[in-house]
């Protein structure tokens, strides 16, 4: 694997499992200190639900990073795992752009991980077209 593919790869995959792992445990934290939602401010079946919803999705973005991790090796080599590896990178990626054209720009360093998430799934995808094992 091509070093600046490694990098982006593991980059992708280490912060999918730190920010999924703790954004279950920290949600109300996370929530109103980075994202500035203020919870107090709901009722208690909206706080509940949007926090449920919320590290539920962590969750999800946890589970991604480890079968990024987990299957790193199957993911350049067997075409099932590489395809649903980058429906994932290219599916936030999707949902990303998705969101500027219907919400706005959103803080600049969530541009700077949309180009990171879409320079990963680009190089991902042409490093693996030359170990991939045929279909």
């Amino acid at each position: 694997m091509a070093r600046s593919t490694r990098v982006l790869f593991w980059g992708y995959a280490l912060m999918l499992l730190v920010v999924g792992a703790s954004g279950v445990f920290i949600a109300e934290w996370e929530l109103s200190r980075i994202f500035g939602v203020r919870l107090d401010d709901m009722d208690k079946l909206a706080r509940a639900t949007i926090l449920n919803q919320y590290r539920f999705l962590k969750s999800v973005e946890f589970a991604f990073g480890l079968f990024s991790l987990l299957c790193r090796d199957e993911i350049f080599r067997l075409p099932k795992l590489n395809r649903i590896f980058l429906i994932g990178v290219f599916g936030g990626v999707a949902a990303r752009l998705l969101s500027i054209m219907l919400d706005g720009m959103p803080h600049w360093a969530f541009l700077v991980f949309l180009a990171l998430e879409l320079a990963t799934g680009v190089l991902v995808l042409i490093e693996s077209r030359k170990t991939l094992a045929p279909s």
